[in-house]
């Protein structure tokens, strides 16, 4: 729980300088990121290589880390959210985690099919994650997209980009979190992704699949 603590101090403090998160109130933070983030934690297993893609603040991958020991990398596109990521790991003695200032379409040229597990949290629609997540799964792996409510919608324009990039629905978690509905879309990666994803040029996000 220390370091629970001490996550939740350095995330207010440097919140002061540049928007790390809307969310600065102690109990907020706890629900809204904390616990938000520990409703996949059932999933991840010791040994397990997991990405997590636009990862902000953090979020979810530092609180699993912080309860589980796996291995865990961290990408995103600002500098500044990445500077804070690695401050923390190091703050809080984190082992085989590390944070990179990336866009997920660069850094899956080199790491194609590494990972067990995906996860990503309020970053994009679906259809669109989809592109971004699938070709870092090594067959057989699980990406996990953190949902609010409208999770079914988002799947069912998704459907087309399901087929294509070779994932497969396994379940919906559906969780309430102090009167806050949040569903977990749990997605097996069944074959290859072919190379050409995911696209350059934010096409994923502009002309989703």
């Amino acid at each position: 729980m220390d370091k629970f603590k001490k996550y939740e101090e350095m995330l207010i403090e440097t919140n002061k300088k540049f928007n790390l998160t809307t969310i600065v109130d102690s109990s907020q933070i706890k629900v809204k990121h904390f616990d938000d983030s520990l409703t996949i934690e059932k999933y991840i297993n010791k040994g397990m290589k997991v990405l997590d893609i636009g990862s902000g603040a953090g979020f979810p991958g530092i609180p699993l880390r912080i309860k589980k020991e796996f291995d865990l990398t961290l990408i995103d596109s600002v500098n500044k959210k990445v500077g804070f990521m690695n401050e923390v790991i190091e703050e809080l003695g984190l082992k085989n985690t590390r944070a990179i200032h990336t866009r997920a379409e660069d850094y899956a040229k080199n790491n194609r099919e590494k990972f067990d597990m995906v996860v990503s949290r309020a970053v994009a629609k679906l259809s669109t994650l989809l592109e971004y997540a699938l070709p870092f799964l090594k067959v057989g792996g699980i990406f996990i997209a953190m949902k609010g409510p409208k999770a079914e919608e988002e799947l069912n324009e998704a459907e087309n980009a399901l087929k294509i990039l070779g994932g497969e629905l396994i379940n919906i978690d559906t969780i309430d979190l102090n009167g806050n509905t949040r569903k977990n879309i749990l997605i097996k990666k069944v074959r290859s992704t072919k190379i050409k994803y995911p696209r350059a040029k934010n096409l994923p996000k502009k002309n989703p699949l």
